[in-house]
């Protein structure tokens, strides 16, 4: 994208910011291609090293390589896997591993997304064409097969990424690695929200922001003498954070990293706290309000279930006053996995119904393959720390997730938490949650709710994520510990003879937006078009605090 100067967007505000872009590139082609560094793992004694190839002579120029807005010849440069995203093309993700399979061989068993780079966007004047440059880095599995070069290469090597500058490569590239680059405090706050298969959205996003608040106080950050400079590197920080920590539950992490630094920028619009490079006080001011603003988010983000809660309990309350008849004797509830939230809104409604005398009845999903759904059970009795009229009205039935059809046949709620919820409505939980919505809906006269709990920050915009279908897969390992052993001895020695079988651990499903009859969130019931402005807000805040950022 042309950038506006800096200065030019403070004053006029992102939206007008946009406008006087969009006419500066409306006579323009608008093209997309992808960029992918494949690399080695990070965590190893060497550090990350990724592929370079070298480009044949029959490869011909494409638009992206441009210096000085003058096409630049690219045949025999060293380059990384790269070209257009196609119109069928699902999302630039996708479109990144079609070039990879077709220029390396490489597919989904050999490399795993180690993290997205910001898009950037160049501007060809002679061919009236903008393009813009989406970079990505796989890291290659430890089995992975060998790299087989088509056409477009001769030969390839691995480098670090200090040897770029060394090698006769095609422009643009060093822009694309900056991009994917992290530091290494970075990296270790990535892997720790990548291998957090215990926490749930919510208390990811905690986590986050804590994590965030290290990187403020890095002492990698220690040279940094300039309060705009400091300002800028802890923005590309907390993009990488919310974009590439988790991305499968980012929804809430990106919500709560860009509320917290929009209060931050709100602070320093006050005139006495503007920054001005080169001041020392306003480098501690900046950092001092970082700290703030993100401990009080924090603490406000551990807070924000009562609410919920209550909006939670009322529904239910005046749900059942409408049945014929008056409100059942039993209030049948079915949920799975270990959603806080969920948790959270049963322990406030349990203690509330049974001391009145009504009786509930949970049923809850083991929730393979962490058995989710026994931890929740024992969260809850704990809680209720023996009440007595608590244990004469509550029951519980833990079941095998098989048996989710005669678990829901006399429900009148399922229950489902939300890891994110796109503007439609569409809600994506554990695994599972598709199949227990369906058989909650089998019948049109079906008298079954499908409820979604979860915090508004779990809204996301549409454009999140353009292959938002795919499905997190995990460790098998996790699976095969539950199984007897002689099971796994036999399955791995297949597995080594050549059979080709997978166990494969899945973690995340959508259930679309028709089988859910509620959102009910800190915020009240949601509608569909209140869910739309919710995941607008988060997309508008994005553009405002990282559309400057550069290089």
């Amino acid at each position: 994208m042309r950038s506006l100067p800096v200065n030019l967007i403070s004053r006029l505000g992102v939206h007008q910011a946009r406008l006087i872009h969009e006419n500066m590139s409306s006579n323009l082609r608008q093209r997309a291609v992808v960029s992918s560094f494949i690399c080695t793992p990070p965590q190893t004694p060497t550090g990350l090293t990724f592929a370079l190839f070298k480009r044949s002579e029959e490869i011909r120029t494409y638009p992206p390589l441009i210096r000085n807005n003058v096409m630049t010849r690219t045949s025999g440069k060293w380059a990384v896997c790269s070209g257009s995203i196609d119109a069928t093309d699902t999302s630039p993700e996708n479109a990144a591993k079609r070039e990879i399979l077709e220029e390396t061989s490489l597919s989904d068993e050999d490399i795993f997304l180690l993290r997205r780079g910001k898009p950037f966007s160049l501007i060809d004047e002679n061919l009236k064409t903008q393009w813009t440059i989406h970079p990505f880095a796989w890291q290659r599995k430890a089995h992975s097969k060998p790299i087989k070069l088509d056409w477009e290469h001769t030969e390839y090597r691995f480098i670090k990424p200090e040897e770029l500058a060394t090698l006769d490569h095609v422009p643009q590239l060093e822009i694309g690695l900056r991009r994917v680059l992290v530091s290494p405090d970075l990296e270790r706050s990535l892997s720790v929200l990548k291998n957090d298969h215990e926490s749930g959205a919510q208390a990811l996003a905690i986590k986050a922001l804590e994590l965030f608040l290290e990187n403020v106080n890095s002492d990698e950050l220690s040279n940094i003498t300039s309060p705009l400079e400091f300002w800028k590197e802890i923005r590309w920080r907390a993009w990488h954070l919310a974009k590439n920590g988790r991305p499968s539950m980012g929804a809430a992490i990106e919500a709560s990293m860009f509320r917290s630094l929009d209060a931050v920028r709100k602070k320093l619009d006050d005139p006495g706290l503007r920054l001005k490079d080169g001041s020392e006080s306003d480098l501690r001011n900046l950092k001092k309000i970082l700290e703030t603003t993100l401990s009080e988010r924090i603490s406000t983000l551990q807070h924000t279930l009562s609410n919920l809660s209550d909006s939670f309990e009322k529904f239910i309350e005046k749900d059942q006053e409408d049945y014929e008849g008056g409100a059942p004797k039993t209030t049948n509830i079915v949920t799975l996995s270990a959603s806080g939230t969920v948790t959270a809104a049963l322990s406030k409604l349990i203690p509330t119904h049974t001391k009145s005398g009504r009786e509930i009845k949970l049923t809850i999903l083991e929730s393979r393959p962490k058995f989710e759904g026994v931890r929740v059970v024992n969260t809850l009795i704990k809680s209720f720390d023996s009440d007595p009229e608590i244990m004469k009205n509550f029951k519980v039935d833990i079941v095998s997730d098989a048996s989710i059809a005669s678990a829901l046949e006399d429900a009148h709620f399922l229950l489902l938490g939300a890891d994110k919820v796109l503007p439609d409505g569409s809600v994506s939980n554990k695994i599972g949650s598709l199949t227990a919505a369906l058989v909650a809906k089998k019948e049109p006269e079906s008298k079954c709710k499908v409820l979604a709990l979860y915090q508004s920050d779990k809204i996301t915009d549409s454009s999140f994520e353009g292959g938002h279908l795919k499905i997190e897969t995990n460790d098998p390992s996790e699976l095969m510990e539950s199984w007897p052993s002689k099971c796994t001895e036999d399955i791995v020695g297949a597995q080594k003879a050549g059979w080709q079988v997978e166990a494969k651990n899945r973690y995340f499903e959508w259930v679309p937006k028709a089988l859910v009859d509620a959102h009910i969130t800190e915020r009240g019931l949601l509608s569909q078009d209140d869910i739309g402005r919710i995941g607008n807000e988060t997309r508008v805040l994005e553009e405002e605090l990282f559309q400057d950022l550069s290089g």
